[in-house]
């Protein structure tokens, strides 16, 4: 038998229920099997785990397909996440430990040349992060904050004769697949300079309209003259009264952005709530310079990692701005 307590092990469909188990007792809540579906079915996801000498599930590490424009170039990347340790073996948070055996299997398998992915990114917890620096696995991009605008007062007159806001019909799915399509091609032309994750129709539809759990709303922001949609608004409202609505994506041309935020503002408004979001410090550093958007309180969130295992043929990633907003996430 060998020395090392530990052994690494994939995961798939056939361990979900012992997978699901292992995420209550880490986050102390559920994860039902429809929102395991939803992330790691038909081919979407990947796991490894690592087990003790009597077959334990003690770690997970899992990851989901999203493709990157880095630089305007596609490259197929891995968003790490489900990173999961048992309670009582975080004391092996070690380069031996546990999460070392599953996250290092993950890489090696999953990441680099001649692998599935040209690199991994995610939003690991502060624990994590600083693990997987000393391990030599993650390094930070950016800071991701949380930005809170108070709520908005009554749009004005102008602004409501500019402006309408609609909501995404789903079930028009020829029509609102071919808006989203239209605005994410305007939008990538412009974030060449940004590691930004593809967004369009096929994941807005996934990460939005079929979620299983999500409450989320989508809206198109049309200008009433013309009909025309300058965006599409994903927003997460809030389940208590007083509670700020959530921000989570946009898409729209980069010089409508701040537009797009006035826009959330408004509907989370209407509501009788205040607007917040996670965004990327170069998405935040842009908004705060927008008249009507200067009001925002900010704090830390978390923080952005890039996996140190990559192709060569990127360039250096850690430099570069990356777009990222709460709908990144899986867990906003």
């Amino acid at each position: 038998m060998s020395d090392t307590p530990w052994r690494l092990v994939s995961l798939d469909a056939a361990h979900s229920q012992e997978i699901r188990t292992l995420f209550q007792q880490v986050f102390g809540s559920p994860m039902s099997e429809a929102l395991w579906h939803w992330k790691y079915a038909n081919q979407r996801g990947l796991a490894t785990g690592t087990r003790d000498r009597n077959g334990r599930l003690l770690a997970h590490y899992g990851g989901t397909a999203r493709t990157l424009l880095v630089q305007g170039q596609l490259q197929q990347a891995v968003q790490l996440g489900d990173v999961m340790v048992a309670p009582d073996a975080r004391g092996f948070l070690s380069r031996n430990g546990p999460f070392a055996v599953a996250t290092q299997g993950f890489l090696q398998q999953y990441v680099g040349p001649d692998r599935p992915f040209a690199l991994g990114f995610g939003f690991p917890g502060a624990r994590h992060v600083r693990l997987g620096e000393k391990l030599g696995l993650y390094a930070a991009t950016n800071q991701v904050e949380e930005l809170h605008w108070p709520q908005a007062p009554h749009p004005s007159l102008w602004w409501r004769l500019c402006w309408q806001i609609v909501p995404v019909d789903w079930a028009a799915t020829a029509a609102t697949t071919q808006r989203l399509n239209q605005l994410w091609q305007a939008m990538q032309s412009q974030t060449t300079g940004f590691v930004i994750g593809q967004r369009d129709a096929l994941w807005w539809q996934h990460r939005f309209a079929n979620h299983p759990e999500g409450r989320y709303r989508c809206f198109w922001l049309r200008q009433r003259l013309t009909g025309r949609t300058i965006g599409a608004l994903a927003l997460k409202p809030s389940t208590e009264t007083g509670q700020a609505w959530e921000l989570l994506d946009w898409i729209a041309p980069v010089p409508q952005t701040a537009i797009m935020v006035q826009a959330a503002r408004a509907i989370a408004a209407q509501a009788g709530s205040a607007l917040q979001s996670w965004l990327s410090s170069p998405i935040a550093d842009l908004l705060r310079q927008q008249p009507g958007l200067q009001d925002a309180s900010t704090q830390p969130a978390c923080t952005a990692c890039v996996t140190i295992r990559q192709c060569p043929h990127l360039p250096p990633l850690t430099p570069l701005p990356w777009w990222l907003t709460g709908g990144d996430t899986d867990f906003r």
